[in-house]
């Protein structure tokens, strides 16, 4: 075994000894129809599940988000609350992915405060103290440049990128950096860089590059590089409306293996980023850092590979080995053999090759290979049975699909020396089989498709919608939960709510577990939660590891608490689909039961501040105990109530006395007075209610009655309630 693995392994099995399995978290932005998300994850997933590790994704998938309003990140911000210890050892982030959404400071910073929390980056943001996996540009495009100009001898290249992208701005330099390393001169207006990644912006791009050079024959410009294959593709398809052909009059290569790239006209030659196997060592790296975390870590680079595809003017290594290897099969020459024979002899090989059709479809397929040699009429007869095939094996589970490239291989090996006498029918064939791979790619991008997007396609989702939008209690939407999650493929929840709408993810109560915990888990139901790290893990799954998603719970700026969900179906857009059917319908249970009065949604962080004392603010950073915001967070979020000291210790996982002294230096005040100081800055507010009286007033904020209120409040302001509102509503 490897030294690295070994010593991981020891070090999590003795944590485990201690009955403590490490958690991992991710935390990024995407959209995970996108496959780069969808292999990060799978990567890191896999790492998770080979070291026996908890892992909790915090990732926030845009592009199923259904928000009422447009604010995602102010949304997906409250979810950094739960990135801390207790909860998790350590977090995987991909900070790069929120730059659409924040600056990069901002992004920076909002990461940087995790800290000491054990940090690994997947993206191309430089974090202080955080190591990053990455891939290094600079070999990548040397990889790609080498190519072009080793192999198919190109001296005049021409450059397509992003301008607002950092990394293609960095391929760019590295592009530059190639070619001088191998002595080619720059040509004048051959690098054009977009505004955005838009399909308008690229044309504009294409457009500019042709009114400078003519692209015909590969006279001015042999070459175009671009840094993604998404700009690959889309200028691949506006030099064809432009009568320009991709490889024949100019080549194109692109970079970071997407799907745009697979199903281009001609399909690009591109650099694979690797982003399963950098999903998977950021989490060998996480736990290095966990085990070590005195040690400086450095990013650690994971090497590229280069896809040729015949957008460069190559043919895929499989078509070239399979005319390498078409030497070795039986000469099927019309010259030698009967057409007669040569049926026969094929009719066999060709069963071999698709064992599970019957006799009749071989049939067929023989007979379409003769027709697309003799008529070459458009689309091909193979083209359609194929079709056919592919069609009829999507509910057939007994063939996969994938294994359909190396059938048509091996059918290409069989059929092409039938025709290599005949240049044209040789080429013909050849464009035949480009078709069938490009059809068989198809099928499996919606297959792959199909099986992350079911969520939204399911016939019995209305159903589900249906049934969570009749509950009209907190039980009906916990029964509803318990029925309905295994239809949507989720194997369990943690559920946690709080008492009333607020404005923020605040206290919570842990109502629900599914499956329904061991009794003696289930009695200390419902339990209070003051922080969302603070949810202890007798909770989760004990007699396993875990992998869970988490969702925060709200109807547009309104907060009902938080789910951990757990992974069972793949498709990320299933648990978005939770949320906001849960969300709904806590929505209108909590308008219904008039659990809409917020405790703390008047008071201001100013107006805490304000009672705070400097010194408290420069204690806030003491480690290994509470801290002054749990503590002013829990009163106020018991404004409502009498000081009651030996709950707010239970509640917080502390001792009685260290709460007290702990909160005389943290604040400044006695637990007594610091209470009631915030329920004096919280009737400020309620004050300047006209509709609201003072004996309601007091009673919202837990006073006996209106005078002993009204006493309170004048010896903290030095006048009376109504004296005060007179002045300040003015």
């Amino acid at each position: 075994m490897n030294h690295d693995i070994s010593k991981r392994r020891s070090f999590l099995t003795s944590q485990k000894a201690r009955g403590h399995r490490i958690t991992i978290g991710f935390a990024g932005i995407a959209d995970f129809r996108s496959f780069i998300g969808q292999e990060y994850i799978a990567g890191m997933q896999k790492a998770a599940s080979d070291y026996d590790l908890n892992f909790i994704n915090f990732a926030g998938a845009i592009k199923y988000s259904f928000f009422d309003d447009i604010d995602f990140i102010s949304h997906y911000l409250k979810t950094f609350k739960f990135m801390k210890a207790p909860l998790i050892d350590g977090l995987v982030i991909w900070g790069s992915s929120l730059c659409e959404f924040l600056d990069n400071d901002s992004v920076v910073s909002t990461f940087s405060a995790l800290n000491p929390l054990p940090m690994v980056d997947i993206g191309y943001l430089d974090i202080p103290g955080v190591p990053s996996i990455r891939i290094d540009n600079s070999y990548s495009i040397s990889v790609i440049m080498a190519h072009l100009i080793q192999e198919h001898s190109y001296s005049k290249f021409a450059f397509i990128g992003c301008e607002t992208s950092t990394p293609q701005l960095t391929r760019l330099k590295c592009y530059h950096e190639q070619l001088n390393l191998f002595g080619i001169d720059e040509i004048k207006n051959s690098v054009i860089l977009t505004p955005s990644m838009s399909d308008v912006d690229i044309a504009i791009a294409v457009e500019k590059l042709i009114s400078y050079h003519d692209l015909h024959d590969k006279q001015e410009i042999e070459c175009i590089v671009t840094p993604s294959d998404m700009i690959a593709a889309a200028v691949i398809e506006e030099l064809d409306k432009h009568g320009i052909s991709v490889p024949i009059d100019v080549a194109v290569t692109g970079f970071n293996n997407q799907y745009n790239g697979l199903f281009a006209r001609s399909p690009v030659t591109t650099i694979d980023l690797a982003y399963f196997k950098r999903g998977y060592a950021s989490v060998e790296l996480l736990i290095d850092r966990i085990m070590s975390p005195q040690d400086v870590f450095e990013t650690r680079m994971v090497h590229t590979s280069l896809l040729v595809r015949q957008s460069c003017g190559c043919f895929e290594k499989s078509v070239v080995h399979a005319a390498e290897d078409s030497s070795r099969q039986e000469d099927f020459s019309v010259e030698r053999s009967s057409e007669g024979d040569v049926r026969t002899s094929l009719f066999q090989k060709v069963r071999i090759i698709f064992p599970h059709q019957d006799e009749t479809s071989i049939e067929r397929l023989v007979n379409s290979v003769f027709d697309d040699i003799y008529e070459q009429k458009t689309p091909s007869k193979m083209l359609r049975w194929f079709q056919n095939l592919l069609q009829n094996t999507r509910k057939d589970s007994s063939i996969v699909n994938s294994e359909f490239q190396q059938s048509i291989t091996s059918l290409r090996k069989l059929i092409l020396p039938l025709v290599r006498d005949d240049i044209k029918q040789y080429v013909h064939m050849e464009d035949v089989f480009h078709q069938l791979r490009a059809l068989v790619s198809i099928f499996i991008e919606y297959d792959s498709m199909a099986s992350r997007e079911d969520t939204y396609l399911m016939n019995n989702l209305s159903q589900i919608a249906i049934n969570f939008a009749s509950a009209t209690s907190g039980k009906q939407i916990q029964d509803v939960l318990r029925y309905q999650l295994s239809e949507m493929g989720i194997p369990g929840i943690v559920l946690a709510l709080s008492e009333n709408m607020t404005s923020d993810v605040a206290t919570a109560n842990l109502e629900l577990i599914l499956p329904e915990p061991p009794a003696d888990i289930q009695e200390k139901l419902p339990y209070r939660i003051t922080e969302p790290t603070r949810i202890p893990k007798i909770f989760f799954p004990q007699t396993r590891r875990f992998s869970v998603i988490v969702e925060i719970l709200h109807y547009s700026d309104k907060y009902f608490g938080y789910a951990f969900l757990e992974v069972g179906n793949p498709n990320i857009s299933i648990y978005d689909t939770v949320r906001t059917l849960l969300s709904n319908a806590l929505n209108s249970v909590y308008i219904r039961e008039g659990r809409t009065k917020e405790r703390t949604a008047l008071l201001s962080n100013e107006q805490v501040e304000g009672i705070l004392s400097t010194s408290s603010r420069e204690q806030e950073e003491f480690r290994g105990s509470i801290k002054a915001s749990q503590i002013t967070n829990y009163l106020m979020e018991h404004l409502n109530e009498m000081t009651d000291l030996d709950r707010m210790a239970s509640d917080l996982s502390v001792s009685k006395s260290h709460l007290v002294r702990r909160a005389k230096e943290l604040t400044g005040f006695t637990i007594q007075t610091l209470h009631e100081k915030l329920k004096i800055e919280q009737a400020k507010n309620l004050l300047q209610v006209e509709s609201l009286k003072l004996g309601e007033i007091a009673n919202r904020l837990g006073f006996q009655n209106q005078n002993y209120f009204s006493s309170v409040f004048k010896k903290n302001t030095g006048m009376s309630p109504r004296a005060w509102a007179k002045r300040n509503l003015r």
